[in-house]
């Protein structure tokens, strides 16, 4: 299952991802399986343009088909924002390597932010978002992504 905004969730993934969620202000995207959090995405800071993406999971195989559309299909068509923006610190090379496959490209690079080094800024333009083009499959009919509150899709392999 697919759900939006749920607080404690939000607040893990956030926690997870370094960041805090603003309940007041931010969207968080879960994936959930017989009630477990398997991972998800939180966003931050909407200008209108762009908004920050937060990603954590917390299971393999955490994310499928439907969850990468509707993470994309939120920023890029429902807010209609032109890019998402991604923060990742240098050393976490598990991260970037996600994030690049994801389709995001480093942009810049602000020198001893962490103890450990450098933060990476990373950004994806909608006219790059592969994930657009996918069609989901196991989302129920008549759920919608609209609604803003779940999606129903089969159960995590």
């Amino acid at each position: 299952m697919i759900i939006f905004n749920d607080l404690g969730h939000a607040n893990r993934i956030a926690a997870a991802a370094g960041t805090i969620f603003n309940p007041a202000a931010d969207t968080c995207i879960a994936r959930v399986h017989h009630g477990v959090l398997l991972g998800g995405v939180t966003y931050t800071g909407y200008t209108g343009a762009s908004i920050g993406m937060h990603v954590a999971g917390f299971a393999d195989h955490w994310i499928n088909r439907d969850m990468l559309w509707v993470c994309f299909h939120y920023p890029f068509v429902q807010l209609n924002v032109n890019k998402v923006i991604g923060q990742v610190p240098a050393h976490n090379t598990k991260a970037l390597a996600f994030d690049l496959k994801l389709g995001f490209k480093v942009e810049a690079r602000v020198p001893d932010v962490f103890p450990e080094g450098d933060l990476l800024v990373l950004g994806m333009y909608r006219e790059n978002c592969n994930w657009l083009k996918l069609k989901p499959s196991l989302l129920t009919a008549g759920s919608g992504v609209t609604d803003g509150r779940q999606i129903q899709s089969t159960p995590a392999s």
